[in-house]
């Protein structure tokens, strides 16, 4: 038997996660996890880095890395690792398809509320053409300390944009970002693709692709 999806209320403010909703990072900072990890005797493939890895704090991340070796890792894995995806993000990022499209026409307000720290999102909106959408709207975790599942980075960047969370959608890729966004009482959109299926709970909107979002709200939300 199929749950009946929430009716979907007039929307004022859309929140876009930002590592695989907006930019194709994941399989980038998959490879880089591959690599830095072999330096330290850890060998996992790019694939089980995503399903490891996929919308999950770093600090979860290097535990994870720190049990498969079996031993404490440096203080300075993280800045390394961190550095390392930069250099990969200069060198292979691109936009998930129709992503500068949607946020070049978009009229209703929008945000970024991502777990990443400040410096990468900016980083890879800047590579991708996306930053001088996001200028002043942007939102880490880091802001708050807490991450997703967590609700409070969604509750956050609501407030600061003066929405109430029931007026607010969230448009995101993984399990953690869509667990916050129905937490924070907010309506979610899941991107799930072909080769990208989420087992959804209840109540969550997919989309197959970003281009679908503009038709989804379009009785609710001026996005033209």
């Amino acid at each position: 038997m199929t749950t009946a999806l929430p009716a979907i209320d007039t929307i004022d403010l859309i929140l876009f996660d930002c590592d695989g909703t907006l930019v194709d990072s994941e399989i980038v900072a998959a490879d880089a996890w591959v690599e830095h990890s072999a330096r330290f005797g850890v060998s996992i493939t790019a694939v089980e880095a995503l399903e490891k890895f996929k919308g999950v704090n770093m600090a979860d991340c290097v535990a994870e890395i720190e049990r498969l070796a079996g031993s404490p890792l440096p203080a300075s894995f993280v800045t390394e690792l961190r550095d390392l995806m930069a250099i990969m993000f200069r060198a292979r990022l691109q936009p998930i398809a129709g992503a500068l499209e949607l946020v070049q026409s978009l009229a209703v307000p929008f945000c970024l509320a991502s777990n990443a720290p400040r410096e990468k999102i900016e980083l890879c909106l800047r590579v991708t053409g996306m930053l001088p959408y996001f200028e002043g709207r942007i939102y880490s975790a880091y802001d708050v300390q807490k991450w997703k599942p967590d609700p409070a980075l969604f509750l956050h960047a609501a407030a600061a944009m003066g929405v109430a969370p029931a007026r607010c959608a969230v448009v995101e890729d993984s399990l953690p970002g869509v667990k916050a966004g129905l937490a924070a009482g907010m309506t979610v959109f899941a991107l799930q693709s072909e080769d990208h299926v989420l087992t959804l709970p209840d109540g969550v909107h997919v989309i197959r692709e970003l281009a679908e979002l503009p038709g989804r709200l379009a009785p609710v939300a001026n996005l033209s």
